[in-house]
Parts: structure tokens; sequence; C-alpha cells
């Protein structure tokens, strides 16, 4: 059975747009390095449109095969860091989901 994990954020008041596609592009290069991400078949991120109020500011959704392909991705050593030095320190609000099909 496949997984879909999707992550929403909402950031603390001034988190500049430059930090969020700085950290935008360090998840963007780690993904596409592949190192130690078999089983992931899609990965999508990035800041909301604002095209409807009170939505989170930035949204991951990624896609794998199996549910021990999306554990892999949890709990990459790159992935941790990424979140413990840039995304966590600016989180004001999050939300996640992982759901089979």
């Amino acid at each position: 059975m496949a997984v879909t994990h999707v992550v929403t954020f909402s950031w603390v008041e001034g988190t500049s747009a430059g930090t969020v596609a700085d950290i935008l592009r360090n998840l963007q290069e780690w993904i596409d390095r592949k190192e130690g991400l078999e089983g992931l078949e899609s990965w999508q991120a990035g800041p909301d449109l604002g095209v409807n109020q009170g939505n989170a500011h930035f949204a991951v959704s990624a896609t794998f095969t199996d549910q021990d392909a999306y554990l892999r991705y949890r709990d990459h050593p790159e992935h941790k860091r990424i979140i413990a030095e840039q995304i966590a320190p600016l989180i004001a609000a999050r939300s996640a989901v992982q759901f089979g099909h």
C-alpha cells in the first residue's frame, strides 16, 4: 500500500520569505540527491499561495511506495537536521497526516 504524507506549517511572526525560500531550497537539494530515499515516488513543497485566508503558510506532500519508505524519509538524518536547525525554531503551528492508498 502506498503512503502519502502531508504536513503544513504556520511560521512565527516575522519569518521572512527569504528564510522560507532557504528552507525550501535545502529540502529540495536533499530530495534531489535521493540518498537513502528509496521508495520516494513524489515530493512537492512550497509556500501557500495566499488564495484563501486562514491557511497554513507552507506545505510538504510526499508519496512513498510503502510505510517503510515513509519511515526512512521521516528518520533520515538530513531530514532531522533540517527540521531541527531550520524548521522547528520557526513553527507557530504544525499539522500532519499520513494516509494509505
